[in-house]
């Protein structure tokens, strides 16, 4: 690993662009910076730029290392990771976390649900995260193979509250979504990075490494530029994503009785602005989105007044009830 000096002006060297502007954006003028650290290629090099950033910009950084414990190899990551950020002189923490296997659920949401769980006991303003345009590329593509809505197509944002459910405390940063994995790779090659490399990204039977294993590379032959495409349709369907949350908060505001929601307005509502307005609702209480089909069993129930004291809807352990005229949620 080289730590050859570099001026700000340097045309490769954009970590000072991502700290102003995440001070703007935030309100932070020396925010508390966490990289999650998996140790390879994409969270390494962006943990060796915000490190040497600290030239330029008032900001503190450490590093958070998630020990899934999944791999024969994962002691031999966390032992890398500490190397790294000794080197650095970056402040490390490896968490240990249990990754739970059901019937019902992937190891992949399983291992990602833990994790997340490991940030939210995190001392900073925000969590760097490393995923970079392929990576937003294969979201669009996997969002759209699942008949997802503009706000699953829009992909993963640059900046938004670690959990719904908290009071935001924790941001999640991702300052490389304008990067490829080539850049990341070139960058890491130029300035003589170690890294690890996770063998489960090589299983194809997971469905993300099955696109960017199979589906990108074709996608290149045609489209050279096409991560970088399909990642700039992710943030055309974020403003409009943005416009359509704006709908829903008003048709909300309408039927809005306190923490309740009104029938009657809502009834007048068309299929489309009912839908929206009902995922509006549950998404602003902190639940992940229904299938279509279990939300078009609320919206038909919400529209049958005959049902008006026996509608009882169980998602995520939260109930749905209507009475008198009024959705509940608890």
């Amino acid at each position: 690993m080289r730590n050859k000096p570099l001026k700000a002006t340097d045309a490769l060297w954009p970590a000072e662009a991502w700290l102003r502007r995440l001070q703007r954006e935030t309100g932070l003028s020396a925010p508390r910076v966490c990289v999650a650290f998996s140790g390879g290629i994409d969270s390494t090099a962006l943990l060796h730029q915000l490190a040497r950033a600290r030239t330029f910009e008032s900001f503190s950084i450490q590093a958070l290392h998630v020990h899934h414990g999944l791999s024969p190899n994962a002691n031999a990551w966390a032992r890398h990771c500490r190397s790294v950020c000794a080197a650095l002189n970056v402040p490390l923490r490896v968490r240990r976390v249990g990754v739970s296997r059901t019937p019902r659920t992937s190891l992949e949401e399983e291992a990602r649900r833990a994790r997340y769980a490991a940030f939210e006991a995190v001392r900073a303003d925000v969590i760097a995260l490393a995923h970079h345009a392929d990576d937003q590329a294969e979201t669009v593509l996997l969002q759209l193979l699942r008949g997802a809505g503009p706000k699953g197509l829009a992909g993963m944002a640059p900046l938004k509250p670690l959990s719904t459910k908290g009071l935001g405390r924790i941001l999640l940063w991702r300052p490389l979504l304008d990067c490829t994995r080539a850049e990341l790779e070139s960058y890491a090659q130029r300035e003589e990075l170690e890294s690890i490399a996770d063998e489960s990204n090589a299983d194809d039977r997971f469905k993300r490494n099955f696109i960017r294993l199979h589906v990108m590379p074709l996608l290149k032959q045609a489209f050279p530029a096409a991560a970088l495409t399909l990642a700039r349709a992710a943030r055309h369907l974020a403003g409009a994503s943005e416009l359509i949350d704006a709908l829903a908060d008003a048709d909300l505001a309408a039927a809005a009785e306190g923490r309740n929601l009104n029938v009657d307005p809502l009834k007048s509502l068309s299929d489309a602005r009912l839908k929206n307005a009902l995922r509006r609702w549950l998404d602003r209480s902190g639940l992940r989105q229904p299938s279509e089909a279990r939300l078009g069993a609320l919206i038909k129930a919400v529209r049958d007044s005959s049902n008006d004291t026996r509608l009882t809807w169980v998602h995520e352990d939260r109930i749905v009830r209507r009475h008198k005229g009024v959705l509940t949620l608890s």
